[in-house]
């Protein structure tokens, strides 16, 4: 499979990843701190940020051409669907449920850290791979 990741490119588009996940777990940490007025005001931007941390993040493994891609998406679109059904909640005044979310978007997050993980090792090694071709 062709690739457009080189060994100097990887490290690049890891960093890349990491700083993505960093600032979503900002918004969600800075969310859940708030009271539950704050929180409901603030529901949507985290929304609107976890689905462009979701596209950044897909558009980088899409150039790595990241094997797992598919399932990742679906894994994203699930998510972000469970998002916007309870933001019907949250404005509705069930901030409550709206918690409960961002915990589970954060331990998403979390776990897309593991999945994704190891799509950094793989390019760094295609990337090596092909410094050496």
């Amino acid at each position: 499979m062709h690739t457009h990741v080189d060994a100097e490119t990887a490290p690049a588009l890891g960093t890349a990843l990491r700083h993505t996940r960093k600032q979503l777990f900002r918004q969600i940490d800075a969310l859940a701190a708030q009271e539950d007025g704050p929180f409901a005001a603030g529901w949507n931007s985290v929304v609107a940020a976890a689905e462009a941390a979701f596209r950044h993040e897909e558009a980088i493994m899409e150039l790595a051409h990241f094997a797992g891609l598919a399932a990742h998406r679906a894994e994203n679109a699930r998510t972000l669907g469970a998002l916007h059904h309870v933001t019907i909640l949250v404005e509705g005044g069930d901030t409550a449920v709206g918690r409960s979310m961002l915990a589970a978007l954060g331990a998403i997050v979390t776990t897309h850290r593991y999945g994704i993980g190891m799509a950094t090792p793989d390019l760094l090694l295609r990337g090596h791979r092909q410094s050496r071709s």
